[in-house]
């Protein structure tokens, strides 16, 4: 399930109930060993769009130190990041974990797999891993090492952002 299937399904409102049971969330979490509720928060963080009513992640997001792009569908995503100068793609975020093409485009062949949202869900649940890894008994910072590492002050804010927003989801 992807992109306007995830906010259709009623994913989208982080003050409702959410059932993550059989989409990306759930699948790469039990694989990556990550709760889906953090993934979805991650996600939610990262490229949230509030599209006619519903307000959830965008698995096409596209964000430039100038602009943030929502296309409507992979297609649509995998031209504009085509037609994108090249400076200004090598330091994009892409998709709805918004991997950053300069720090992680290493982990895929061509950067446009960034845009496929199977894989954008597996190459952040595998940065995230790592980062929880990194501090096991710190996961306010650890979590926000996924956005940033060198600043502290800024990665925990990023983490009890993130920490909070799953609470919510889980309790709702």
């Amino acid at each position: 399930m992807a992109g306007a299937a995830i906010m259709a399904a009623g994913l989208a409102a982080p003050a409702k109930a959410l059932d993550l049971r059989n989409t990306p969330f759930a699948v790469t979490g039990q694989l990556a060993r990550l709760d889906p509720y953090l993934l979805y928060a991650v996600s939610y963080v990262e490229s949230r769009l509030n599209r006619k009513g519903s307000n959830g992640p965008w698995p096409y997001a596209v964000r430039t130190a100038k602009e943030s792009y929502y296309p409507p569908d992979q297609s649509s995503a995998m031209q504009l990041v085509m037609t994108m100068p090249a400076a200004e793609l090598a330091d994009a975020d892409l998709g709805w974990m918004q991997v950053n093409v300069r720090w992680h485009g290493h982990r895929v062949p061509d950067v446009s797999h960034l845009l496929n949202p199977d894989i954008n869900m597996r190459i952040g649940a595998g940065i995230l891993r790592e980062a929880i890894d990194s501090l096991p008994r710190d996961l306010e910072l650890a979590v926000g090492r996924y956005h940033t590492w060198m600043d502290e002050p800024r990665a925990r804010e990023y983490g009890r952002r993130v920490l909070a927003l799953r609470a919510q989801l889980r309790q709702a």
